[in-house]
């Protein structure tokens, strides 16, 4: 059971037909507004936001998060935009804009709402804070199918009834043809309740920084290691340490990184986070601990108050919609973890109570990216 310290308040018309496959790449890319027909009206897709969409798309494949796609510049797209032109070295946001168009010719696709979807919906969720009904329950499953195809392409029921029309998204199930942004699908249904990730000796010698400020984490390679090395006797004392680079991604070096090494290291990956109150933030140097999928969450009253545990508190099952999404990874910083959320639209515009909350759909993609034993640093 994990026992975190955070209480979370938390197509064009020539698109690609798929059943759940990944992003195609076309030759052409419309560039008027399009137009699809959805249940009884048509829907109207404006070339500005298919272009906005191509960029999002673009930036989530490279591990850039962008937030969600929508087609929309919000926040954390500008900042995925700005992160991204920095550590490839580009020129220009120009530039880049140019980059996405060439690797994502074609920015939505049509799909078939797949079976899995009549495993994690229940329409009779009842979505809240009452943890009483919660800890009732079996699980805290998706509460439409609209829900689950949003967070499966990584975008928003709204711009899904953008791109289809509401009544076909209101009205959706297994078998259901609809329109997505282009993206290779989070499947769920991957998952397995508790499944852990160990060590690995190239993902664990990578180092992460949760900037609390810019709410975004960000993934590094191994820095060259400097251990100390000094000349015998009394003067060797005063000998600088020797630079030393170690061979990539060598296990048992410990080495004591800050955030200001970010500069001189090579960045993997970039995400956008909610961070905790400031009050909660526990800020240093830490390791990440364990990573699993779909954990339960102990909710306790007290220890989010006082910080102390008590008798009083309720076990909340997993699924997409628990507080703590569908992975979890705790940090050697009892309590404290990174983690999914039940509702991605609103990460980075709210608090969480201590931890640090992703979309579930970059949490779920982190065992690739970082493994237990990376070093975290929380500014």
């Amino acid at each position: 059971m994990i026992r975190p310290l955070c209480l979370i308040l938390i197509l064009a018309s020539s698109c690609a037909f798929a059943q759940d496959v990944p992003p195609v790449k076309p030759t052409e890319q419309a560039a008027a507004p399009v137009v699809q027909k959805a249940a009884s009206k048509q829907v109207e897709v404006s070339a500005k936001r298919l272009r906005i969409a191509t960029l999002q798309i673009f930036l989530d494949q490279e591990a850039f998060g962008p937030g969600v796609i929508d087609g929309k510049i919000g926040t954390f797209t500008e900042r995925a935009i700005e992160t991204y032109i920095d550590s490839k070295g580009l020129k220009s946001e120009s530039e880049l804009y140019q980059l996405s168009q060439s690797s994502v010719s074609q920015p939505l696709q049509k799909v078939i709402v797949p079976d899995a979807a009549q495993k994690y919906v229940d329409t009779d969720f009842q979505y809240g804070d009452d943890r009483v009904y919660q800890a009732s329950r079996k699980d805290m499953p998706y509460r439409s199918v609209g829900e689950f195809m949003a967070e499966r392409y990584h975008t928003t029921v709204e711009y899904l009834m953008h791109l289809n029309g509401r009544s076909k998204i209101n009205n959706a199930f297994s078998g259901k043809e609809l329109v997505v942004p282009n993206i290779n699908p989070f499947r769920i249904e991957a998952m397995s309740i508790g499944r852990g990730f160990g060590k690995d000796p190239i993902l664990s010698a990578r180092w992460a920084v949760v900037d609390t400020g810019d709410r975004q984490i960000r993934i590094y390679e191994p820095l060259s290691i400097h251990p100390p090395e000094t000349k015998g006797g009394f003067f060797g004392l005063f000998k600088k340490k020797r630079q030393e680079t170690l061979e990539y991604g060598s296990p048992d070096v410990k080495v004591d990184l800050t955030a200001a090494d970010e500069a001189g290291a090579t960045l993997v990956a970039a995400f956008p986070i909610t961070p905790g109150k400031p009050q909660f933030i526990r800020r240093g140097t830490w390791k990440m601990k364990n990573s699993v999928q779909f954990p339960t969450w102990r909710f306790d009253d007290a220890l989010l108050k006082t910080g102390k545990y008590s008798k009083d508190g309720l076990v909340i099952p997993s699924g997409p919609n628990s507080p703590v999404g569908v992975h979890w990874m705790g940090l050697t910083r009892k309590g404290v973890g990174i983690h999914g959320t039940d509702n991605p639209s609103k990460i980075g515009r709210g608090r969480s109570s201590g931890c640090v909350r992703m979309a579930n759909w970059d949490a779920a993609r982190m065992p690739s990216i970082l493994r237990p034993g990376a070093v975290v640093i929380i500014k």
